[in-house]
């Protein structure tokens, strides 16, 4: 037996005592125990290991917890149910064996995601903290992991400005990753809407009770991160990167740590500006090495996507960011039917059929379709493929889906245009 083997299986001593003692397990069931985990360690040890050795370490230690906690619960009340050493000390063993696996074999995904989904399960922050900045270390471009950093810090610990670090740093290694920019995107878009939804909810309307409300939340960041043995400004992972090897417009991102005090007619943080400028970088980087025709599609391709995204937000004034999008389109395109359909119809974009004022929007929409084609000083051709992408979306959107009088008055309209 190697060193490290009798080392590891002495460490279980006190555990195992521990169990017999509570009356857990039976002397026949510990060398069972005793024999299985010998069996695992020559097999991790030798020069034949694989990573499913370890998995299977795992995976019977979790049983063996499994069994014990079962059993604890059943005769509780007959013994001292204070926590001793085999409360905890399976589970340490468990993230030990994850550990040198990954250690052992560090390109090895399923073993980082069991390692990590298991220390999620305990609540181990430290370790998950721990296990990211390895595994980033070692695969700074493995979009994956990166999302699932930034979605554990989002989600989890409630840390807005690290999860924010982890997508911008993603983006320095893998800038022309078009999901880490639409995921970005959507972080971006998903927190100011639990933001404004927060503040709707607490009606918290005046500077002062947002002030407040903030200062209690980070509050309550700071016990809650001490509790978990975690910092909040503690960063997953620091990596030194070259600013001369990455995308320079990415140094030129705004910085979103500014002040979301007010409301969104008076903020433009609010109105989704700051999101805007993220969109702005996005098209210029996954763009730039392009030439035409191949730019414009892609340039529209990637429009679209974000408009579908922000249509998502229903409390976000996503008209602004929408009129924002569509105007760079058409400065962009400015004779593309498809962009001037969207630019002409964006009063529409969220007006349903059951609007009480539905009737009325859309005839002033048609108006403004009319007097874009008296004003407008491009050719028949283009006007009248603007027309038709016109009446198209005017049929899709509401006449295949209407009933009744309001069917008949969208045929009327249809054939007049």
């Amino acid at each position: 037996m190697s060193d490290k083997a009798r080392y590891a299986l002495e460490k279980s001593i006190p555990e195992l005592e521990d169990l017999e003692k509570k009356g857990l397990f039976k002397r026949k069931e510990i060398n069972m125990i005793v024999r299985r985990r010998t069996d695992f360690e020559h097999r991790i040890a030798g020069r034949g290991s694989k990573p499913a050795d370890f998995l299977a370490y795992a995976k019977f230690e979790k049983n063996v917890d499994r069994l014990r906690a079962k059993r604890l619960a059943r005769i509780k009340d007959h013994i001292d149910g204070a926590p001793s050493v085999s409360n905890w000390s399976i589970p340490q063993r468990i993230l030990f064996v994850f550990q040198r696996g990954t250690n052992k074999f560090p390109s090895s995904m399923e073993l980082w995601a069991a390692y990590l989904k298991y220390a999620r399960k305990q609540e181990s922050v430290k370790v998950v903290y721990d296990v990211y900045s390895k595994l980033l270390s070692l695969q700074p471009r493995n979009v994956d992991v990166w999302l699932s950093g930034a979605k554990w810090e989002f989600e989890y610990n409630k840390n807005v400005n690290g999860a924010r670090a982890l997508f911008k740093r993603c983006l320095r290694f893998n800038t022309e990753e078009e999901r880490v920019w639409l995921e970005f995107l959507k972080f971006e878009l998903n927190y100011l809407s639990k933001l404004l939804t927060r503040r709707k909810l607490l009606q918290l309307v005046s500077e002062r009770s947002q002030l407040e409300d903030l200062q209690g939340n980070e509050a309550q960041k700071e016990v809650s991160g001490g509790e978990n043995g975690a910092n909040e400004n503690e960063n997953i992972v620091a990596l030194n990167v070259d600013d001369d090897e990455i995308n320079t417009d990415l140094n030129n991102l705004p910085e979103m740590n500014v002040s979301t005090l007010g409301s969104v007619e008076d903020n433009p943080v609010l109105r989704g500006d700051l999101i805007m400028a993220i969109y702005d970088v996005f098209i210029q980087t996954m763009t730039k090495r392009l030439a035409e025709p191949e730019k414009r599609e892609r340039t529209k391709g990637l429009a679209y996507k974000v408009l579908s995204l922000v249509d998502k937000f229903d409390i976000l004034d996503r008209t602004h960011m929408c009129d924002y999008i569509i105007q760079d389109l058409i400065q962009r395109y400015p004779e593309d039917p498809v962009c001037l359909v969207l630019q002409l119809t964006l009063p529409l974009r969220y007006v349903t059929l059951d609007d009480e004022a539905f009737v009325s929007g859309l005839q002033q929409n048609v108006k403004f379709y009319q007097a874009w084609v008296a004003k407008s000083k491009l050719s028949n051709e283009s006007k009248e493929k603007v027309k038709e992408a016109y009446i198209k979306y005017i049929e899709e959107r509401f006449l295949y889906h209407s009933k009744g009088e309001i069917r008949s008055l969208l045929e009327l309209l249809t054939k007049k245009l």
